[in-house]
């Protein structure tokens, strides 16, 4: 996924398969349509999402 193809996304606003959080603070809700979008035709799950409509992307490490 390109970040156009995520963009274009997040400027359609949330459906049945996409889901806009705007903090990791959400992931237990986040999570819980995780499993929602598994049981049924899937989706995509964003996190740390602005109101201006930008996406925050951070890397996870042992550091």
């Amino acid at each position: 996924m390109t970040i156009d193809n995520i963009n274009t996304l997040i400027v359609a606003d949330e459906s049945r398969t996409l889901e806009l959080k705007k903090t990791t603070g959400e992931l237990k809700d986040g999570m819980h349509t995780a499993c929602a979008f598994l049981n049924t035709e899937g989706g995509c799950n964003f996190f740390d999402l602005l109101d201006a409509g930008m996406v925050f992307f951070f890397k996870l490490g042992s550091n």
